[in-house]
């Protein structure tokens, strides 16, 4: 399996030998753990999957999980639920796979903690996340009573299945502008309505009926009174944070939803340079495109450079003269940055992505990579595009 082969050859021979050893693997040889982690790969596979089907199963899930916690949301989950001994060890772990290995076999409860870090982060940006405002340094209700009293009110909202189990546990994030945020996660997994699957009963196709696992969450940052909330659907989200802050929260809330943040477009009304820091791999970064609002809002003007010999400001002196939109006092609703990268082994050409900004909360950096949302996010701080509300 692509998935068992990529955790083989990316993760130290050390940590592989304390995964696998769990298993019954047989080998003609005993392997070198100590020795090349390239000659592990083959002697290793051909274990596993000599392996029976349950087992191989296995090994491949948690391979995924594994392979899953080697992304950059992952690996700053792990770190961000480890103790300041397993950080240090962490630390000397040269590779992603290999550090995510060393959490899954030596702490499974701060790896799961982790794995409900990384599924909140990444839907930190997306369309199931809504932050709402709270009275601050409220104390968080850990006690079976107000559990319990969640788990009855979740209960009853879905109106589902019966079985839910609610996880409680502190965490850290880092915040764009370096600092440690105190987070308390709550992470809520609840039996949804029963689902089939086609398999086959003998040598005939009939239905598998099973109840889903379905995973919502939230979080509680002191210091702010902030409330973030990870569900499906819009509605549901401001009646769950209501309920989150009446239980566990013991206050009443009004459900008033803040922005992650705000992108200050007016910057670009005046030309200037954007700088980057050079082992990012970035060459250039470029206005390519910005759209104004007329006085009246009633048009939109949009300026676009289409080559690299000419910026967005030149074109619009070149088609408007003293008219130009930059010059009147317009608003920028809308702005595009080209960001282009040199060559390197995935990408031989190079790359280039384009990050849109809408005015006041529009980014679709969500739909970058991992790699790419992080740099994005980096520099709309330093260049004092985006302003963080939360």
């Amino acid at each position: 399996m692509p998935v068992i082969m990529r955790v083989l050859r990316n993760a130290p021979g050390s940590e592989l030998r304390s995964w696998l050893e769990r298993y019954p693997l047989e080998f003609s040889d005993p392997p070198d753990w100590g020795g090349v982690n390239g000659a592990l790969v083959k002697p290793l596979n051909q274990a596993i999957s000599a392996l029976n089907d349950a087992t191989h199963e296995s090994i491949r899930l948690e391979a995924e999980r594994t392979d899953r916690m080697a992304s950059d949301a992952g690996q700053t989950a792990l770190l961000a639920v480890a103790s300041e001994a397993q950080k240090a060890e962490l630390h000397e772990i040269g590779t992603r796979h290999g550090r995510s290995l060393r959490m899954l076999c030596c702490d499974l409860q701060r790896f799961q903690h982790a794995e409900e870090i990384a599924f909140f982060e990444n839907s930190r940006r997306g369309r199931t996340w809504d932050g709402f405002r709270a009275p601050a340094n409220l104390k968080i209700g850990r006690d079976p009573a107000s559990l319990t009293a969640l788990e009855k009110e979740i209960r009853k909202f879905f109106r589902e299945g019966p079985k839910i189990k609610v996880e409680v546990f502190d965490r850290s994030r880092v915040g764009l502008d370096g600092n440690m945020q105190a987070l308390i996660q709550v992470a809520v997994h609840r039996e949804g309505l029963p689902d089939s699957v086609s398999v086959f009963q003998g040598d005939e196709l009939g239905p598998l009926i099973y109840k889903p696992v379905l995973e919502l969450g939230f979080t509680y940052e002191p210091a702010k009174g902030v409330i973030e909330v990870v569900a499906q659907k819009k509605a549901r989200r401001e009646e769950l944070v209501k309920i989150f802050a009446r239980t566990l929260l013991g206050h009443v809330i009004e459900a008033e939803r803040i922005p992650p943040r705000r992108y200050d477009l007016s910057i670009f009304m005046a030309d200037r340079e954007f700088d980057f820091d050079p082992e990012d791999g970035i060459v250039d970064v470029r206005l390519r495109l910005v759209r104004f609002a007329t006085h009246d809002d009633r048009a939109f003007v949009t300026i676009e450079a289409r080559s690299d010999f000419e910026t967005v400001h030149e074109a619009a002196r070149r088609e408007f003269g003293e008219r130009s939109p930059f010059r009147e006092g317009n608003r920028i609703v809308e702005a595009v940055l080209s960001v282009r990268f040199r060559p390197d082994r995935v990408n031989p050409r190079g790359r280039t992505i384009a990050i849109k900004l809408r005015d006041p909360n529009g980014c679709d950096l969500k739909d970058k990579t991992d790699k790419e949302r992080l740099l994005g996010e980096k520099y709309l701080r330093r260049w004092s595009i985006a302003e963080d509300l939360l």
